[in-house]
């Protein structure tokens, strides 16, 4: 009967444990991105190393072209859009003030003045659902993304430029320039995501706020770069491989440039705003061997026992 309830608890915890997600509070040591050695004026310690903190938040730009793909004609479920874009880090979220170490800090000579940014041109999905709402004019279009890669830098030169940071007008590409140069920092693969944008396919003013969630594993990250609170490398802690990075983020869609380009129905131009945040999930594959050999461990207690 122990030796049952022994066998129980163990497969309990595994269990538990596959399931076990978690936000991880972060550091950053923006010297190892090549940011000099950290600003020394008030309120920052020049140590190169941020303070800890749960979440960026960031302001993006994207272009969309939504394809009509799916062998029905007209804008239908099915059809196919890809997605570019950037993005810039504008602060750091926690329960207090974060000394961000001259994040987006005018420069000045030796203050160690930095920016991070990210890139990516290749986000693919499918649209799962339109509704239209005949009170505003709108299109609800819910979006599901499958594939995709994002590259996420630190920049000494505070150079990036978003094309329509007031979100009045379309940009004219995939948001701005001087996004994807500085140290790589991270590599993202895009795992899954949703999205619920809107549409004046009439070309009227948007009545409503779309947003746009993702699952990003984390295929590439720089070495002594990603640090937990307690300023341990997260690649000294665990595989990469069970790094992930979630957003959650609000999506404007101010106008539509129908046909562009050739073959497209449109190209939709978003100003987002969001955060995001690192989690940690063990690999199921790793949790099931862990139970196997705590289960395995109960078998060879009872085995001496009986002996």
């Amino acid at each position: 009967m122990k030796k049952s309830l022994v066998l129980t608890i163990c497969l309990g915890v595994l269990l538990a444990t596959v399931g076990t997600v978690h936000a991880i509070p972060l550091i950053w040591d923006v010297g190892a991105g090549g940011s000099g050695a950290g600003v020394t004026i008030a309120p920052f310690d020049g140590d190169t190393l941020t303070g800890v903190f749960d979440q960026v938040a960031f302001a993006s730009q994207t272009s969309t072209i939504q394809y009509d793909d799916d062998g029905t004609p007209g804008f239908s479920v099915g059809d196919s859009f890809l997605d570019a874009g950037n993005l810039k880090v504008n602060d750091f979220l926690a329960s207090g003030i974060v000394d961000d170490e001259g994040l987006n800090l005018l420069p000045f000579a030796g203050s160690g003045a930095y920016e991070a940014t990210a890139d990516w041109n290749n986000l693919t999905g499918t649209v799962t659902g339109i509704t239209f709402d005949a009170g505003t004019g709108d299109t609800q279009v819910d979006l599901d993304y499958d594939t995709g890669t994002i590259n996420f830098y630190v920049d000494t030169s505070l150079n990036s430029t978003f094309d329509n940071p007031g979100g009045t007008a379309p940009p004219s590409g995939a948001g701005g320039t001087g996004f994807a140069d500085g140290t790589l920092v991270a590599t993202m693969s895009v795992l899954d995501g949703v999205g619920h944008t809107f549409l004046d396919l009439a070309g009227g003013d948007l009545q409503n706020q779309g947003s746009v969630e993702l699952l990003m594993e984390f295929t590439f990250m720089l070495d002594d770069f990603w640090l937990n609170m307690d300023g341990v490398d997260l690649l000294d802690l665990h595989p990469m491989s069970w790094n992930f990075f979630t957003t959650d983020m609000n999506i404007d869609t101010p106008n539509q440039d129908p046909g562009v380009p050739v073959g497209a129905l449109w190209t939709a131009y978003s100003n987002q705003n969001g955060s995001g945040e690192l989690t940690v999930i063990p690999e199921p594959s790793t949790m099931i061997l862990l139970g196997c050999g705590l289960i395995g461990l109960a078998f060879v207690s009872r085995k001496r026992s009986r002996g």
